[in-house]
C-alpha cells in the first residue's frame, strides 16, 4: 500500500474456486465482529474485498500513479425486514447491525420494518446474519434477496439429510 505497487493476488473465491487477481490495494479493513481483515482493491474495471483468509499469494508488481486511479465506487444495495420484538429482538439487531446504514419504523406494539443499505461484497455475510436470528426476522423486500434466504436454508437443510 505504502510503494503504490499493483498487486497479483491468487486466493480462493466463495465457492472455493481459485482466482487471480491484479489490482491496486487501496486499503485493508478489520471487521471486530466477524474477527477478519480485508483488503479493498479494484482494477480499472470494478472494486473488489477479498477476506486475507483467502490469499494463497501475492506478487508485488511495477509502481502506479495513484492520481491515475479512482477507488470505484462499492456497489450498494438494500434490504427491508420486519421484526417482531421478542427476547429483546431490536436491541440484538440494533447491536448486531450497527455498522450498516439503516432506518427502523414502528409498525405496531411489538413489530418493527428495518431498511438496511449494504455493500454487495457483504451481500453472504449479511444473508447468514439475518438467518441468525431465526423467526423473529423476516425480509420483506427485495425478491431477489428473499430467493438468496431460501436457499441458504435448502443448503442448510441438504447438509443435514
Amino acid at each position: 500500500l505504502k510503494e503504490k505497487r499493483k498487486l497479483r493476488i491468487k486466493f480462493k473465491g466463495h465457492a472455493g474456486n481459485r482466482n487471480s487477481w491484479i489490482c491496486i490495494p487501496y486499503m485493508m479493513e478489520y471487521s471486530s465482529k466477524d474477527n477478519k481483515f480485508r483488503l479493498i482493491t479494484a482494477n480499472q474495471k470494478k472494486r473488489l474485498t477479498i477476506n486475507i483468509e483467502r490469499i494463497h499469494s501475492c506478487k508485488l508488481l511495477d509502481c502506479y500513479n495513484p492520481d491515475e486511479y479512482n477507488l470505484p465506487a462499492a456497489r450498494k444495495s438494500s434490504v427491508e425486514l420486519e421484526l417482531w420484538d421478542q427476547r429483546n429482538a431490536l436491541e440484538r439487531v440494533m447491536l448486531h447491525f450497527s455498522h450498516f446504514e439503516k432506518q427502523v419504523e414502528r409498525i405496531s406494539d411489538n413489530t418493527y420494518r428495518l431498511h438496511l443499505n449494504y455493500e454487495r461484497d457483504d451481500e453472504t455475510e449479511l444473508v447468514i446474519r439475518i438467518l441468525s436470528f431465526g423467526p423473529v426476522l423476516r425480509v420483506i423486500e427485495p425478491k431477489d434477496f428473499k430467493k438468496k434466504i431460501s436457499e441458504r436454508i435448502e443448503k442448510q437443510m441438504k447438509l443435514r439429510a
